[in-house]
């Protein structure tokens, strides 16, 4: 898609450099979640230098994992095809990149003895943001593309994208032609990225710092990703019972976000009780 759209600013007299690439889009994200954290840790009289290096940290990792995370779910096509090859040329997945990120960032806070909860909230916003402007990329860049569709929304990716080598691959449409119409899942994604941002915005300018606004994000985005994956075209994402590892992701996050707000709810509860026992009868 990224071709088209530059074909459509040079007939414009526009100049190309006016659409960023995908890493452009990354580096915008990371750096207006970053400046957002840190204007947050400065009003809650936090650490800036240990934001600041926990989101290094977490950036790093993230690029790391998800090269690491799609290496991983290659692993099955290079023993079927006794070949390196599928190892060595691994996309990028956005959830190993995610949870790559919450590793290393809750590591080094643990290291330097500082709160993390709090930390994490205060990225919610610009973890949204992120998710939103990298699926930017990726549907300029013409991967991660949706089943076919007869909605008048449906995107007909170039020839020679990802999508038109597909269908052409299954049949679809002849070799050299573009793509059928199919969803836009990428831009999808960029409104769950969004909400997700929104939605964990409201209690964070509440001033909770309880790991709420971060719950909020990562529990929408979970809950989207796995409706969008139904929806999804290419067919190199894995998959095991039925599901894609995106989707067993999804619900092992969701499983792990429940277990740990039922434990916090009943500690609270015995907290609330333990108080009361305390109080004086009148």
């Amino acid at each position: 898609m990224r071709p088209v759209v530059l074909a459509w600013l040079a007939r414009q007299g526009l100049p190309g450099w006016l659409l960023p690439d995908y890493w452009m889009l990354s580096a915008i994200a990371t750096i207006a979640g970053a400046t957002l954290a840190l204007r947050l840790a400065e009003r809650d009289g936090a650490s800036r230098a240990h934001t600041a290096r926990a989101i290094l940290w977490a950036y790093l990792a993230a690029l790391a994992g998800g090269y690491l995370f799609e290496a991983a779910r290659a692993i099955p096509a290079a023993l079927a095809s006794g070949s390196w090859r599928p190892l060595l040329h691994p996309g990028r997945a956005a959830y190993g990149g995610l949870l790559a990120a919450m590793l290393a960032a809750t590591g080094y806070l643990a290291a330097a003895r500082q709160p993390i909860a709090p930390f994490f909230d205060r990225v919610a916003v610009g973890a949204g943001l992120t998710f939103a402007l990298v699926r930017t990329g990726c549907f300029l860049s013409g991967c991660d593309y949706g089943r076919p569709t007869a909605g008048g929304w449906g995107v007909r990716f170039p020839r020679g994208s990802l999508a038109a080598l597909d269908h052409a691959r299954r049949g679809f449409v002849p070799p050299g032609a573009p793509s059928l119409p199919v969803h836009p899942t990428q831009l999808y994604e960029v409104a769950v990225g969004l909400i997700a941002g929104a939605l964990a915005a409201i209690p964070l300018a509440r001033g909770r710092r309880d790991g709420t606004a971060f719950t909020v994000f990562l529990s929408t985005y979970a809950i989207g990703r796995f409706a969008l994956e139904l929806l999804r075209g290419d067919q190199d994402r894995g998959t095991a019972l039925g599901l894609s590892t995106a989707q067993w992701v999804s619900l092992g996050l969701l499983a792990a976000l429940a277990i740990g707000w039922s434990w916090r709810a009943l500690e609270r509860r015995q907290l609330e009780t333990v108080r009361q026992e305390l109080v004086p009868a009148k």
